[in-house]
C-alpha cells in the first residue's frame, strides 16, 4: 500500500473518531447536574470525548506529517495495509456481531429489563463469540459473564450506591 493511501486511510480514521468524541461530547454537555458530585452525571463522558478527540487528532497530525516524522511503512490500523500478521487473524464478522450485540443490550436495557441479567446476556454473547466455543472455553466464557454482571451490579448498586437501570 502506497505511503500516501495509508495516510489518507489514517486521517479519514482520525476524522470519524472526533466526530464520534464530538458528538458525545455535546451529548454529555445536556446531561443534568447530579445531586451529589460537583462535577456533574456526565463528567466521564466529557473525559473519555476528551480523551477520544486527543487520540483522534495524534492520528489525524500523524497522517500530516507521517512521511516526514519516523517514515510510518503501515497504517495504525491493523490490517488496512494489506498484510496481516501470521499470528493474528482478522474477524471482520466478530467486530460486526459485537456492535450488534451492544446495541442489543443498549435497547434491552431501555425495554426495562435488569441491569445484573442484562449483562450477564451481553458478556455470555461477546464471550461465546471471541471464544473457539470449545466446552472448556465456552465454560470460562460463561463464568467470566456471571461474575462480570453480579460483581458490576454489586459494585455499584451497593458499594457506589448507584442505582443502575
Amino acid at each position: 500500500m502506497s505511503a500516501q493511501r495509508t495516510r489518507r486511510i489514517d486521517a479519514i480514521a482520525g476524522a470519524v473518531v472526533l466526530a464520534i468524541a464530538g458528538t458525545m461530547f455535546l451529548a454529555a454537555r445536556g446531561e443534568p447536574p447530579a445531586t451529589y458530585d460537583p462535577l456533574g452525571s456526565g463528567t466521564a463522558p466529557l473525559w473519555v470525548s476528551g480523551a477520544l478527540a486527543i487520540l483522534a487528532l495524534v492520528l489525524i497530525g500523524k497522517a500530516l506529517v507521517g512521511a516526514r516524522i519516523a517514515q510510518s511503512q503501515q497504517s495504525m490500523i491493523v490490517g488496512l495495509d494489506g498484510g496481516t500478521p501470521v499470528d493474528y487473524a482478522l474477524r471482520p464478522s466478530l467486530a460486526a456481531f459485537a456492535m450488534a450485540a451492544t446495541f442489543a443490550y443498549v435497547l434491552a436495557l431501555q425495554l426495562g429489563l435488569p441491569f445484573r441479567w442484562a449483562t450477564i446476556a451481553f458478556l455470555a454473547a461477546l464471550g461465546g463469540a471471541m471464544c473457539d466455543r470449545s466446552r472448556r472455553h465456552l465454560a470460562i466464557a460463561a463464568a467470566i459473564a456471571v461474575l462480570g454482571g453480579v460483581g458490576v451490579d454489586l459494585l455499584f448498586g451497593r458499594l457506589l450506591m448507584v442505582q443502575l437501570p
